[in-house]
């Protein structure tokens, strides 16, 4: 069942990031769910296989919503907590956005943590809310980065 929850909000993740009017170009939104991607990858290695604070299940369809929720549904989700908010936006907005989209991803663990599909040990939904949050964090870094590593290399 867990399974065909996250498939389904996996594939709900990229059909809105598809159809909804974005603010950022394709290739800010690839480069935004790429190092949010490898971000989240490194983060789940060292949280579940060195640390041992998360473990997950070994039932195969488990583990595959598992996978899907790591490699598809935050990047994309976050992306889509980035693009729902015009660039000009003020700050409130954005940390508005920012807050509604970790607590949606917060809800979706709760999905994984009532399936049995990932085990809590010395972790709680607080450090995942906290680490979403960073992970929005970190995509408008990547964002001002690359707009500005994009500007200068225009200017020259």
């Amino acid at each position: 069942m867990a399974l065909s929850i996250i498939v389904y909000l996996a594939w709900l993740g990229i059909t809105i990031l598809y159809a909804m009017k974005k603010s950022f170009s394709k290739i800010e939104i690839s480069a935004i769910i790429f190092f949010i991607f490898i971000i989240d990858i490194n983060r789940s290695w060292i949280t579940n296989d060195e640390l041992k604070y998360i473990t997950y299940s070994n039932v195969p369809l488990n583990f595959s919503a598992y996978i899907i929720h790591r490699t598809l549904i935050t990047p994309f989700y976050i992306v889509i907590g980035m693009s729902s908010i015009p660039r000009n936006s003020s700050v409130v907005m954005k940390i508005t956005a920012i807050l509604i989209t970790s607590f949606v991803l917060v809800l979706i663990k709760i999905v994984l943590l009532s399936f049995d599909v990932v085990y809590f040990h010395q972790w709680n939904l607080i450090y995942d809310y906290l680490y979403y949050v960073l992970l929005h964090l970190l995509g408008y870094f990547i964002l001002y980065c690359y707009n500005s590593f994009v500007l200068k290399g225009a200017k020259n």
